[in-house]
């Protein structure tokens, strides 16, 4: 499903903006990697050269402040999982930063609010899902996200080879009730994490 390009609604000076990825402009990419270089300084390397990672999304939502600077963006896959038997669409999340000097002050909570908007309004996904790491998991779960233990199944960027972790890994319903998440079963996310 191909979502529309839209500079969604401006609230408090701030506007939110859902791009496909195929759409992106350079200058696109620059404000992005600029974040993420500023979000997650150990990884200054991987974002110098691309505004992604591990692979290529499918979207990017943002915000921008007045001034049109970005100030927090996250981006998405929709993909077909396995859960045990069952088969899961979802919105693999990731990217998810905020400008550091912004932290603190509910953009990233804003930013998660509207991303579960277009989930359940413009997608057919269940769920959203994300890999993070244990110091942010309260963040997610304060907007919304619950905590899922199971194993999953992945591709290591690094080898390309098919590998097995634990999380942390959250969902967001959507488009399916939280009961609707099989409880039990490994994961494949058929592909790598976002």
């Amino acid at each position: 499903m191909h979502l529309a390009n839209t500079a969604l609604e401006e609230v408090d000076g701030l506007r939110f903006r859902l791009v496909a990825e195929q759409e992106l402009r350079l200058g696109d990419h620059a404000a992005i990697s600029a974040l993420l270089i500023t979000a997650f300084p150990k990884h200054v390397e991987i974002f110098r050269t691309a505004s992604w990672y591990p692979g290529r999304p499918d979207y990017r939502l943002w915000i921008e402040g007045s001034d049109g600077a970005l100030v927090a963006h996250l981006n998405f896959e929709q993909r077909s999982v396995s859960v045990g038997d069952k088969e899961i669409m979802i919105a693999g999340v990731g990217g998810v930063a905020t400008r550091p000097d912004l932290q603190g002050k509910g953009l990233g909570k804003r930013l998660m609010v509207e991303l579960r908007r277009v989930l359940i309004e413009e997608t057919l996904v269940g769920f959203g899902y994300l890999g993070c790491r244990e110091e942010v998991v309260g963040f997610y779960e304060r907007a919304g996200w619950r905590r899922i233990d199971q194993e999953t199944w992945e591709i290591d960027p690094a080898t390309g080879r098919r590998t097995f972790s634990i999380g942390p890994n959250l969902i967001l319903p959507a488009n399916s009730l939280l009961l609707d998440w099989p409880g039990a079963g490994t994961i494949d996310l058929r592909g790598m994490w976002w």
